[in-house]
């Protein structure tokens, strides 16, 4: 009985879908320099001297926690399992998420510069989620309209930036 459960944890943990940090090489240097780059846009969000300010600040330092903590997991279990860092070398979904992520965030910052934060959010939220996997319309219309009450709350009742009518 105890071999069949065993065989299970197993299985689960061989899937590209596990909530473990990936401990490639890849993985640790994209999680790194994520980190990296929460730094620098905190350091640049301390230039804006507005209430506007705090949006950008709160964001890197979620980006550099996260992202860090992931860097630190990783490393820790490269560490302790260095055989199986590296037992697939070829490109997983992961990293064809990664590079997607990567691509589509800056499309996203390039078309909220240009139509405007609040509409480009309810345009790449929607996508994104449906390219990640998430399928239930139900469930992708309440993150994007969470997304949507939660900026407004930000910009519009904190920050008093209204971000529906004009471009930051």
């Amino acid at each position: 009985m105890t071999g069949h459960g065993d065989q299970v944890v197993d299985d689960l943990q061989d899937e590209d879908e596990s909530p473990a940090a990936d401990s490639s090489a890849g993985g640790i240097g994209f999680a790194a320099i994520v980190t990296i780059v929460g730094l620098v846009f905190f350091l640049q969000s301390l230039q804006i001297h507005s209430q506007a300010g705090l949006w950008p600040r709160m964001l890197s330092i979620a980006l550099v926690v996260f992202a860090g903590t992931q860097t630190i997991t990783a490393i820790l279990a490269r560490r302790k399992f260095p055989l199986q860092a590296t037992r697939g070398q070829q490109p997983n979904g992961s990293t064809y998420r990664r590079v997607f992520t990567a691509v589509w965030l800056s499309a996203y910052c390039i078309a909220a510069q240009m139509i405007g934060f609040g509409p480009a959010m309810l345009v790449f939220v929607p996508i994104y989620m449906w390219v990640m996997g998430y399928r239930k319309p139900l469930w992708i219309l309440i993150v994007t309209g969470g997304f949507a009450a939660g900026l407004s709350l930000m910009f519009d009742t904190v920050a008093n930036v209204p971000i529906w009518s004009q471009r930051l």
